[in-house]
């Protein structure tokens, strides 16, 4: 497999490699491949909230949805 790098991203390999964190390059971009991966994981398919983030998150929703309805003389603010 073959692939084009940017400059930058070619003397950021080169200076893993010298600093003796990776032995060669292919090792670098296979580190940052896994990386990559988690991040995209991670993302995709986030841990479940907690339920006192739930009703911090309900909670805050319900205050701004107050606060909007005493905006459009609905109600009056408490």
């Amino acid at each position: 497999m073959a692939f084009a790098l940017a400059k930058d991203q070619t003397g950021f390999i080169e200076r893993m490699v010298r600093s003796g964190r990776f032995n060669n390059q292919s090792e670098v971009v296979r580190a940052a491949l896994r990386r990559l991966q988690r991040e995209e994981e991670d993302y995709l398919h986030p841990p479940p909230i907690t339920p006192a983030e739930a009703r911090q998150v309900y909670r805050r929703n319900a205050a701004w949805e107050r606060v909007e309805r005493a905006a459009a003389g609905r109600v009056k603010p408490e």
